[in-house]
């Protein structure tokens, strides 16, 4: 049997001087650089406009969507919706996708995020219509997920950007209870959905995304 003794005064263990240098590294480590973005000019009004709802292929994402597309034809007639789905998964951008919104659409709603990998993607998604093919766009999302979203939203420079959130889940649930979602209110602003998703498009309300 091994008895293992501490000395007896640790606080006084002598080294011996040596002439060798090493380096130590930090454990605390750097802060990653953020390059600020900027959000795209935000239209006067969504009146005879074109809006696109991005399915970024997640469970039931679509199902919801199609809920926000009844919601439109229901209190925004005017407006026209066209889902559309990423043509390949939501690891990867969609340049094809987003050219397409850019050529034929006025914004965009992209999501939805309900899971840790799917919230980032919708976020970013939302980030690369915004500014780099100058659509106004809103990430929507589940609740759960609303810190990893202002996380990724902060670190790629935008941390405005405009999103509003659904209850988690979303896989499973009824059309009744989507719609419910779709026409209820925000659990983390308190505020209607679509009010929040509306606002966040126009001009009057171009700060709507930036959130405490």
């Amino acid at each position: 049997m091994n008895i293992v003794t501490s000395p007896k005064d640790p606080t006084r263990i002598a080294l011996a001087p040596s002439p060798e240098k090493i380096t130590v590294l930090s454990p605390v480590g750097y802060p990653p650089k953020v390059k600020a973005k900027t959000l795209a000019p935000r239209l006067e009004s969504l009146d005879g406009r074109t809006v696109y709802l991005v399915d970024c292929r997640f469970d039931d994402s679509i199902e919801l969507l199609k809920q926000v597309q009844t919601w439109f034809a229901r209190h925004m007639p005017n407006v026209t919706t066209r889902i559309i789905s990423l043509s390949a998964t939501y690891q990867k951008d969609d340049p094809k996708t987003w050219s397409e919104i850019k050529a034929n659409g006025h914004a965009a709603i992209v999501g939805v995020g309900h899971c840790s990998n799917c919230s980032p993607a919708v976020a970013t998604h939302a980030i690369t219509l915004e500014t780099k093919y100058g659509v106004p766009t809103v990430g929507l999302h589940t609740d759960k997920f609303s810190r990893v979203v202002e996380s990724v939203t902060k670190m790629a420079g935008l941390p405005q950007a405009p999103r509003a959130f659904v209850p988690q889940p979303v896989m499973g649930k009824t059309t009744v209870e989507l719609e419910a979602y779709v026409n209820g209110k925000d659990p983390i602003s308190g505020r209607p959905v679509m009010q929040e998703v509306v606002e966040a498009l126009i001009s009057r309300s171009v700060d709507n995304g930036a959130r405490p």
